[in-house]
């Protein structure tokens, strides 16, 4: 029991000196019945003095997974723990880990919301963070890749982040904790476990420390993480275009600084990791040193539009508009929309609907370059640069529709009729209506 009473003490300094577990604060704790999770929740029972629930998730990737929480509620109220199971009916298949610990992590939140208690806690270890920070250097990342698992991050804290996966084990063993062993750990097939089997024990080969001198680099760049942030905070309130980054004075950032704020512009659109890495990087500095333009990365986009690099998930770019004849009356879908045509007596135009003359031999289409229409008060005004005005960006505006007549645009749906297409009060007309599909 000495050993176990040596990791409960190395325990309490570490969440002490992260200030991870605040007095009285009540945490749940994600158990899933592996040694890391079921060390964690004896420990935190000696170590804490707020309320603690256990949560086990069934994914539904495996048949044995169900006996497995149950077994976790057993053992957690056995130490006078409440307990909660959760099944999530997961699907195999593609991103199954991913989508599994996203699904488990999403679980966790609706239960600590519900329950009224303050932070999530996992088993994560410093074998985790060692295995966390080869994986992705292996994938390229920058220094925040490189920085690991952090102890606390927003309601999520790691109690073990001190510990090896084989302290937490040997720990288990040494007080008759009985604990399960997930397959998919050992599953070859995935990247993950190759890092584990593979690359850590060839680098403890190298140097029995391995585990943990890879974790004290990620925490020495974490020290000077408020050095190079506070730096990289000031080039983002210099460069911010309300969304986006002025696409110009990136390109004369220190490409260190630079790389930083790409990676944050891209976090803050939602893209996906893989478009963090550093060649998805230095593909959006690309195209922010090639100007107007749009290059695509994992999960979505960057685009130069108006000198302002911007990015976007996939999805979020419309579908361009097709030709096609607008019959009066009649009507034309297109993404989103549904214009309509018929004819009667003009009343007053807006956006949405637009009263106009024309004879017949209507199309709606996407705006093409030339087009212009009539100001009210004389003269006439790109469509583009409408569109512009509106804050429409140039990526989209392709997939704005308008009615035409020839060469002649009668109507930019959504936005403005051209003023000298527009019918009089009272005059017959034709009536253009844009409504939701």
């Amino acid at each position: 029991m000495a050993r176990g009473v040596v990791l409960e003490d190395r325990v309490r300094d570490f969440c002490a000196r992260h200030d991870l577990l605040p007095a009285r604060s009540g945490v749940l704790l994600m158990v899933s019945g592996g040694a890391d999770s079921m060390c964690l929740m004896h420990v935190m029972a000696s170590v804490h003095d707020g309320p603690l629930t256990v949560l086990s998730v069934d994914h539904g990737l495996r048949p044995s997974a169900a006996a497995e929480t149950r077994a976790v509620v057993a053992a957690a109220r056995d130490l006078g723990l409440a307990a909660r199971m959760e099944s999530l009916g997961l699907e195999p298949g593609p991103g199954a880990l991913e989508r599994a610990r996203d699904a488990r992590l999403g679980a966790g939140e609706r239960v600590r919301a519900r329950e009224g208690l303050d932070l999530i806690a996992t088993g994560h270890t410093l074998t985790d963070n060692a295995e966390t920070i080869l994986f992705r250097a292996a994938r390229g990342t920058g220094r925040t890749g490189a920085l690991g698992i952090a102890p606390r991050r927003d309601r999520l804290v790691r109690p073990l982040l001190g510990l090896t996966r084989d302290e937490a084990r040997e720990w288990c063993q040494a007080n008759g904790v009985a604990f399960v062993d997930d397959p998919t750990n050992h599953d070859l097939a995935t990247a993950r476990a190759r890092v584990r089997h593979g690359l850590v024990p060839a680098l403890e080969a190298v140097h029995p420390s391995a585990q943990r001198n890879i974790a004290r680099m990620a925490g020495l760049l974490a020290d000077e993480a408020a050095v190079v942030d506070a730096a990289a905070d000031a080039a983002w309130a210099r460069l911010d275009r309300g969304g986006g980054l002025d696409a110009v004075a990136l390109a004369a950032e220190p490409v260190a600084i630079a790389r930083l704020l790409v990676r944050r512009l891209l976090q803050r659109a939602g893209l996906p990791s893989a478009a963090r890495e550093a060649v998805a990087v230095d593909a959006a500095l690309a195209r922010a040193a090639s100007g107007p333009g749009i290059t695509g990365l994992p999960g979505g986009i960057v685009a130069v539009d108006g000198g302002v690099l911007v990015a976007e998930v996939a999805g979020h770019q419309p579908d361009p508009i097709t030709e096609a004849p607008l019959a009066v009356p009649g009507s034309v879908s297109v993404p989103g929309l549904q214009l309509r045509a018929a004819r009667g007596v003009a009343g007053r135009s807006t956006g949405d609907s637009a009263w106009v003359r024309a004879t017949g031999g209507l199309i709606v289409r996407a705006p093409r370059d030339g087009d212009r229409i009539a100001l009210a008060g004389g003269g006439h005004q790109a469509v583009g640069r409408m569109l512009q005005s509106a804050g429409v960006p140039a990526r989209h505006r392709a997939a704005v529709p308008l009615v035409a007549e020839g060469d002649r645009v009668l109507w930019v749906a959504g936005h403005r009729a051209s003023a000298d297409a527009v019918a009089a009060p009272g005059e017959p007309a034709v009536n253009l209506v844009a409504v939701p599909a």
